[in-house]
């Protein structure tokens, strides 16, 4: 069994697709985030993630987060490639 994401708001997700598919749901894909992450991507790239959902401009690589967890980038996670 694979070990679940959670989130601030104390919401469980499969994964990261998962994360990605309830913040699109909910009609947040394009919110800014309140302060832009530094993202190290597994390409080998550094990006400024500036929404809650984005992707990597080098490798296409989605990253997602719930708004309510936005403000912690921990709580940030791949969800795949042009997901």
């Amino acid at each position: 069994m694979s070990e679940m994401i959670s989130m601030k708001c104390g919401c469980e997700f499969e994964n990261g697709q998962a994360v990605a598919d309830k913040v699109r749901m909910k009609g947040f894909a394009d919110r800014e985030m309140p302060q832009p992450a530094t993202i190290n991507c597994s390409c080998g790239e550094t990006y400024t993630k500036t929404k809650l959902i984005d992707n990597c401009p080098n490798c296409k690589m989605t990253y997602a987060v719930t708004p309510c967890s936005a403000d912690d980038h921990k709580y940030i996670v791949p969800a795949g490639i042009n997901y």
